[in-house]
């Protein structure tokens, strides 16, 4: 894992100390809609929010609650902490909540914590504990060990694996974990209806994902209706507030990147 410079944190001291008097706010690592939802709600109760955009969704950096937007640098990891580092530096962001809205940047909030958090607040726990949520071989595991009901799920690791699997089709190959931005042309999960199926598919997958990083499972039936989410805010492992939401569309149809429509549920 590479590892970020710190030596911006020395820089720029007196303008750090003229805005030493500033409020506390929150720098959104993503301006897709759901950062739109966290400035609108944010942003009603007066809270300062920046957002950094990426890739073609921006919809929150036209948001009226924020204040400002950057562009994220073409750049590796280490890269992309040293910019986290100087942006709060050189605009005097100390403190000011990093919130992640997408899986790559919770990973890369999670991974560098420890070095974000000179300057930040960071909203997502540390890597030793969030991958087990961000993997999903790790999170079959500890669903299985706590039996936890679960669709039924392989690890694959090459083509000879698939040709001996024996699962119950239809399966869908996807990814175990998403460390890097991709690209909606890269679909989300391939499906398989049989054995030629998915031999063919996992060429195709392994094309675009490491082959290691495949797994198989079997396919829930049912569209975006049948698809619950569930949020929380949790202290010392207790709930203090939670959301459920369906998801009534969604994009692509079939194997949605993201939501375009859901509702709340009791």
């Amino acid at each position: 894992m590479a590892t970020a410079t710190i030596a911006i944190l020395a820089e720029h001291a007196a303008q750090v100390a003229e805005r030493a008097g500033g409020s506390c706010g929150a720098l959104l690592m993503g301006a897709d809609y759901r950062a739109l939802g966290v400035a609108r709600s944010l942003g009603r109760r007066k809270i300062p929010v920046w957002v950094i955009k990426q890739g073609g969704h921006l919809v929150a950096a036209a948001s009226r609650y924020v204040r400002r937007s950057v562009p994220w640098p073409e750049a590796e990891d280490a890269e992309k902490i040293d910019f986290l580092l100087d942006l709060s530096v050189k605009n005097g962001l100390k403190d000011w909540a990093l919130v992640p809205t997408d899986d790559c940047a919770v990973c890369l909030a999670s991974v560098y914590h420890d070095l974000l958090s000179k300057q930040y607040r960071v909203t997502v726990p540390r890597w030793e504990k969030l991958r087990w949520a961000c993997d999903k071989r790790l999170l079959h595991e500890l669903a299985e060990a706590l039996g936890i009901h679960q669709p039924w799920t392989k690890c694959i690791s090459a083509e000879q694996d698939v040709a001996r699997v024996d699962c119950p089709f239809p399966v869908i190959l996807k990814p175990a974990i998403r460390l890097k931005p991709t690209s909606l042309a890269i679909p989300k999960a391939w499906r398989a209806d049989d054995r030629e199926a998915l031999l063919r598919r996992f060429k195709e997958a392994s094309s675009l994902v490491p082959a290691e990083d495949l797994i198989i499972q079997e396919v829930v039936p049912g569209g975006g209706e049948t698809q619950f989410s569930y949020a929380a805010l949790c202290q010392d492992g207790l709930p203090l507030a939670s959301v459920v939401a369906k998801r009534l569309r969604q994009y692509p149809k079939d194997f949605g990147q993201f939501s375009t429509f859901v509702e709340t549920v009791s």
